[in-house]
């Protein structure tokens, strides 16, 4: 095994960086069902709630950011035929990260019980199941 090795999961058949200049990535999520609805949890570490877009639409919630940094834009300039990023882990992206997350979401949420929260950069959104959609017990009479 020689050195490079280590890196040849950073790059596709061409030899590229697999995903290099977008400037995306995508953070991890978990997502609970609970009896009263659903809360998804995002690690979203270095942002803050102004940093982050919710929307819902059609059954689809949608998590995203956009930021930029002037450093950011000087790191870009160094990408040129002479200068070849071999690693790029967002040390010279001035925190400059892009990402969009979709969820298709169950047929049972109400649009208007939706909820977000932020703290210690884990981003959390509540939503609510419609009453007639929850589990109901049906009892059994004796005749």
């Amino acid at each position: 095994m020689n050195e490079l090795s280590l890196f040849n999961s950073l790059f596709g058949n061409d030899g590229f960086m697999q995903g290099y200049g977008r400037g995306y990535y995508s953070p991890k999520a978990d997502v609970l069902q609970t009896k009263d609805g659903y809360k998804l949890y995002m690690d979203l570490p270095g942002k803050t709630e102004k940093d982050v877009e919710i929307t819902l639409k059609d059954d689809v919630l949608t998590v995203q950011s956009v930021e930029e940094c002037e450093d950011a834009k000087e790191a870009a300039k160094a990408f040129d035929k002479e200068n070849v990023w071999l690693l790029s882990e967002g040390v010279m992206s001035c925190g400059k990260t892009q990402f969009k997350r979709s969820f298709t979401m169950p047929k049972d949420i109400d649009c208007e019980k939706v909820k977000a929260s932020f703290k210690n950069g884990v981003l959390c959104v509540e939503i609510g199941r419609r009453e007639d959609a929850r589990e109901k017990k049906i009892f059994i009479t004796v005749a």
